[in-house]
């Protein structure tokens, strides 16, 4: 996989945002899987996500869909609780002591849908290749749970690793979609609370205004989007029902002088791209690293095909240099 258009420079990044554009690898498998894939979800997924459908369909739809992903067969799951959230506690096969790194991972599915069991393609692997635990809770969905539930329960599941000796120079999150919002928020909720930060986070297609932004790409993009319908984020909005007043509602008004050093992974053909922008652009503002990169051709996390598809397997590949990048020893 070729970077199409690079900016680097540690202090360049002050000033002018890091972005890397990345063609897919060539080769037939990845051309293959890539038009099976973009094809199933655009008739198996895309229809179901959003009206007229109840959230009770598009559970299932999501959940269907995940388990015909293959899994990482390098990393093993164990079921826990923390607190009341049941999680996923995700770790390398075969090793022979605690993992001296945390992830903690945040999955997607707009607050309404999802489970550390639909993400698991992307668990285990991030598992394997780290060395990591990974902690993935199943925090409590809107509209059952209205905001800020979610956001609480990750919170505790980020404190729940500090309790159990990891150090945060140690602990990553990452998180895809409406996860993406839950990494960026978690991070600053807790050093709101009080609590030292990750040592950096990682965002899979953040999902940060559930409307089209200022000078939107998003229609443009929507018909080219396999997965994601703009509808969906009005029935998600009313599901939330997060307080306008809350100060922790609008990841787009907060604070971001201590934010942890950011990637941001954005496929073109997806309706939030103009969201992953957004971010790398304000954290740069903000004096922070932060690096986006933009996966050509590809859709909303397309990251969770990694054992089908090779620029999937990239880019996860890339989180994984990220986080040891700055992960303490």
């Amino acid at each position: 996989m070729s970077a199409a258009h690079i900016d680097t420079g540690a202090q360049q990044a002050q000033a002018h945002p890091v972005i890397r554009r990345y063609q897919p690898p060539a080769g037939l498998r990845e051309s293959m899987m890539a038009a099976i894939m973009r094809m199933a979800l655009r008739v198996s997924l895309k229809p179901f996500l959003g009206p007229p459908f109840p959230f009770v369909v598009q559970r299932v739809a999501l959940e269907v869909g995940s388990a015909l992903m293959p899994q990482d067969g390098r990393a093993q799951v164990q079921a826990d609780m923390v607190e009341h959230i049941p999680v996923d506690r995700v770790t390398p096969k075969g090793a022979s002591k605690k993992p001296r790194h945390a992830i903690l991972y945040l999955h997607g599915g707009a607050f309404v849908a999802g489970s550390p069991r639909t993400h698991r393609s992307i668990t285990r692997r991030l598992s394997a290749i780290t060395g990591a635990l990974v902690l993935a809770p199943h925090y409590r969905l809107a509209p059952e749970s209205p905001f800020p539930a979610q956001l609480d329960d990750c919170v505790s599941c980020y404190r729940q690793l500090l309790k159990e000796g990891f150090s945060p120079d140690r602990i990553a999150i990452a998180g895809d979609s409406a996860g993406g919002n839950l990494t960026f928020m978690t991070a600053i909720a807790a050093m709101k609370a009080g609590m030292p930060g990750p040592s950096s986070i990682v965002m899979m297609s953040p999902a940060f205004s559930l409307h089209p932004l200022p000078n939107t790409t998003a229609y443009e993009r929507e018909s080219r989007d396999p997965m994601i319908r703009l509808a969906w984020a009005e029935q998600v909005e009313g599901a939330l029902n997060a307080p306008k007043e809350h100060p922790l509602a609008n990841p787009m008004a907060q604070d971001l002088s201590r934010l942890p050093p950011s990637l941001i992974q954005v496929g073109e053909d997806e309706v939030l791209y103009d969201n992953s922008t957004w971010v790398v652009e304000a954290a740069t503002a903000a004096g922070r690293t932060s690096e986006l990169e933009v996966y050509l051709k590809r859709w909303h996390v397309f990251q969770a095909h990694a054992a089908l598809m090779p620029s999937s397997v990239k880019a996860l590949d890339r989180q994984a240099e990220f986080m040891k990048r700055h992960w303490g020893n």
